[in-house]
């Protein structure tokens, strides 16, 4: 390739990264990666001892292979010296790389978890525990270790279920139903403020069974406010299991709520009074709305049956049809025509196919 050949390929080049350049394809460092990339290499060195040529690594590129001596410095047994007059050759760089025609390489793409689970964007503490990310996590929280989840959730277990014991078995707090067990029901004794065993609140359902709101306002007649006062009742909330988005289930002692009911309402008798009425009330609302239903069909009933009397007034009681002499009205999809027919005296119009 002589001078000129070389100089027309660089002004073609130079003409494409202009373009580029207009059309905003590359940036400004993108432009300078270009530029270093076509500069020219600098002068070549002196050739070395002949022992180099021998001792020379092998580059593959576009498909041909270029030959280049391993520097001195490099081969076994010296070191690498910075007083050393035998400069390095340069390395060959290809003019088109990999980043210019591929956006998006598969092969080299890390498998994220959708964003939501990427350990990789946690910084690891200082400490040596495999378990710990970082000290801050994205919303400010402190991050737990799994060390101290597990010491959270025993703690939890301790406060719920296996409290440490009393100093002494006679002081210690036993179910006031079998006045026997210490180890008390968890959502019992924390929520409701009940101290009843496990094996005493699935035997007393009557007194211990766990009511919803909708229970508490149709089998005891307790109002919402009644409900939501915190004075009056314990309540557990729970998700409601119908759907997420429902608002939350809210849970009611039946031993709690019985004995407010009673003191509302005058007793167990007072109770069942207020059922009775309630009921013969709602007997009463349903007779009166079917009787409005009846009267409202019986004045359909009636009208339709004046609009009869006067037909019948005006035409006769058995009114007997007299057509007029059959009219032509084209022909039917089968291609037959039809003969259009009216009473002289109702208007009644009909239609006959001729064969």
């Amino acid at each position: 390739m002589n001078a000129e050949q070389k100089a027309r390929i660089d002004a073609n080049r130079r003409r494409a990264l202009e373009r580029l350049k207009q059309r905003g394809i590359i940036n400004k460092a993108q432009e300078n990666t270009i530029e270093k990339r076509f500069a020219p290499a600098p002068p070549k060195a002196a050739p070395g001892p002949p022992n180099a040529v021998a001792n020379s690594t092998t580059t593959v590129h576009t498909n041909q292979v270029y030959s280049t001596p391993t520097p001195q410095s490099q081969l076994p047994g010296q070191s690498r010296d910075a007083s050393s007059t035998s400069p390095a050759k340069p390395r060959i760089r290809p003019s088109i790389q990999e980043k210019d025609y591929i956006e998006y390489n598969f092969a080299t793409m890390k498998n994220l978890n959708g964003g939501y689970v990427n350990p990789e964007d946690r910084s690891r503490g200082d400490n040596e525990d495999p378990d710990y990310y970082g000290d801050d996590g994205p919303s400010g929280k402190k991050l737990k270790t799994m060390q101290d989840w597990r010491q959270e959730q025993r703690e939890r277990k301790m406060m719920y279920e296996n409290a440490p014991p009393p100093e002494h078995m006679s002081s210690a707090q036993k179910c006031i139903e079998c006045h026997i067990n210490i180890e008390m029901d968890p959502v019992l004794d924390d929520v409701f403020k009940l101290h009843v065993c496990k094996t005493c609140a699935k035997e007393h359902p009557e007194k211990y069974a766990l009511l919803t709101k909708t229970e508490c306002k149709e089998d005891y007649f307790l109002t919402e406010p009644e409900l939501a006062d915190p004075d009056l009742f314990h309540k557990l909330e729970k998700p409601n299991p119908h759907s997420g988005t429902f608002a939350r289930m809210q849970l009611f002692v039946r031993c709690e709520v019985e004995k407010y009911a009673y003191e509302k309402w005058g007793g167990e008798e007072g109770l069942d009074n207020e059922w009775k009425r309630r009921e013969e009330g709602r007997i009463k609302r349903k007779e009166k709305k079917y009787n409005e239903k009846i009267k409202e069909m019986r004045l359909k009933t009636r009208a339709q049956e004046y609009t009869n009397r006067l037909r019948d007034k005006k035409h006769g009681k058995t009114h007997v049809h007299k057509f007029s002499d059959p009219v032509p009205s084209g022909t039917d999809e089968d291609g037959f025509p039809l003969l259009k027919r009216r009473c002289t005296e109702c208007g009644l119009e009909t239609e006959e196919v001729s064969l």
